[in-house]
């Protein structure tokens, strides 16, 4: 969309707010219309008034505010879920402004700008680092828009796990944020995994209740078996084509699987990892643990290392390449950004599903909110169950977002909707393609069993 159409837009928009009485609408409707001869002289004044009114577009544009950038944005269907906050804070050359915020009991959105006044630390690649609403316990954020003239990124921040936030008085802070990203994608590390793997190594235990983190499919089971065998630190030294800030230390068979040993120089959030693709492109990802080290070699908890490990034979490795996908920031910012304000929800309405069986799946309760799906149950991999609504008028609403909140051991998804709904226009709800008929404010769901 061009500039012409982005203000246009704008304008309309402030149009239809205006509003005049009843009373004044009747006068001008009621009044006479007159036909003139100064038709020469009326044409040139209206060209005088369009050429005034062109001429004053990027004052207009300039003007603009950021709840009505946001509602150019996102449109009205969603917007009308906002509650205007308009607060803001600067520190650090850097202004945060609180647009807007929506929220439905135990689901806070929350809209923000960041506005880099003194320099260039906020780029389309902004991503916040530390940051928090209070009263909620887990966190996520995308950027919604980048203005590169103004050096504006807009940015949906969602809180989930929050106890009835409706009516409270909650804080956005940030305290930190990273920009000036660069990726590198699919970097073919020239690393011939045959000629520098050693199929017997010198491994070091690793115990697994004393590491910051770690993934992939084989993570849950190396938890399980508690100590496990890694790789002796150190042993080799590659470094990767156009990357400085990580370097291959080790490779080798361990226990029936290939690991691939990482070092890492210590930087805020530079990250990134190393996978298998054959000839074909059939690729194998890896699973990985996160450690450090002390000052006798030992295993400790940290940072400083990452292993990865695949679940291949060594007789296969010939036929894989390896790979690595990593991304860099330039940037990290420091500062104390807050708002505080009270937080209302739209619409409070809800309703709930109970005891729901599908396939292996057993979901204790699923609530609709106009924020979302909040489900509950075992469910052990978020992206297995696909959501989707259809309302009343035939529009289907698709969930393709998730917020993982654990509490008590307890597993609870937020799926979040492309857009907020009226809860009481839902038709139809479909999981995995499984439709559950929609009743009352309490509905039940029936599994078919007799």
């Amino acid at each position: 969309m061009n500039d012409k159409e982005y203000i246009k837009n704008i304008i309309d928009i402030r149009l239809s707010e205006i509003k005049i009485s009843q009373d004044f609408e009747e006068k001008i409707l009621a009044k006479p219309f007159y036909k003139r001869r100064l038709l020469r002289k009326s044409l040139a004044f209206s060209i005088a008034i369009c050429i005034c009114a062109i001429l004053s577009v990027p004052v207009i544009a300039a003007n603009i505010s950021n709840i009505d950038h946001l509602k150019y944005i996102l449109g009205t269907p969603i917007f009308q879920f906002l509650q205007p906050i308009e607060l803001r804070s600067e520190d650090n050359g850097i202004k945060m402004e609180v647009i807007a915020a929506m929220n439905d009991d135990t689901t806070a959105i929350v809209y923000l700008t960041l506005q880099d006044l003194t320099g260039d630390r906020i780029d389309k690649t902004i991503d916040l680092y530390d940051y928090s609403i209070n009263g909620a316990t887990a966190f996520t954020h995308e950027l919604v828009h980048y203005d590169e003239s103004t050096k504006t990124a807009t940015i949906r921040l969602i809180a989930n796990g929050g106890n009835s936030l409706n009516g409270k008085k909650v804080t956005v802070r940030v305290r930190s944020f990273l920009s000036g990203k660069e990726y590198f994608n699919q970097i073919d590390t020239g690393v011939i995994l045959s000629d520098v793997m050693n199929k017997s190594p010198k491994v070091i235990p690793l115990d697994m209740n004393n590491i910051p983190g770690g993934g992939g499919e084989l993570f849950s089971e190396l938890q399980e078996e508690g100590i496990i065998n890694i790789l002796n630190v150190d042993e080799k030294s590659i470094m990767l084509p156009n990357i400085d800030f990580v370097k291959i230390t080790n490779i080798g068979y361990v226990d029936g699987r290939l690991h691939i040993q990482t070092k890492w120089k210590t930087t805020v959030d530079d990250h990134g990892y190393l996978y298998l693709v054959n000839a074909k492109g059939n690729s194998i990802q890896p699973s990985n643990v996160t450690f450090g080290t002390d000052d006798h070699g030992n295993t400790t908890y940290g940072r400083e290392y990452i292993e990865y490990i695949y679940d291949i034979e060594p007789q296969e490795v010939s036929s894989y390449s390896l790979y690595g996908t990593f991304v860099k920031n330039d940037n990290y910012t420091v500062g104390q950004w807050a708002t505080t304000f009270k937080i209302e929800a739209a619409d409070t309405s809800k309703k709930v599903v109970r005891d729901v069986e599908l396939g292996d799946m057993k979901l204790d309760e699923i609530m609709v909110q106009p924020l979302g799906i909040e489900i509950r149950g075992n469910i052990k991999d978020s992206e297995r169950l696909k959501i989707e609504a259809i309302m009343e008028d035939g529009t289907k609403i698709n969930y393709n977002h998730a917020v993982i909140n654990s509490t008590n051991g307890e597993m609870r998804i937020k799926y979040l909707p492309t857009s907020p709904m009226k809860v009481e226009n839902m038709k139809e709800l479909r999981i995995n393609g499984a439709l559950i008929q929609l009743g009352g404010t309490i509905y039940e769901y029936s599994s078919g069993k007799s």
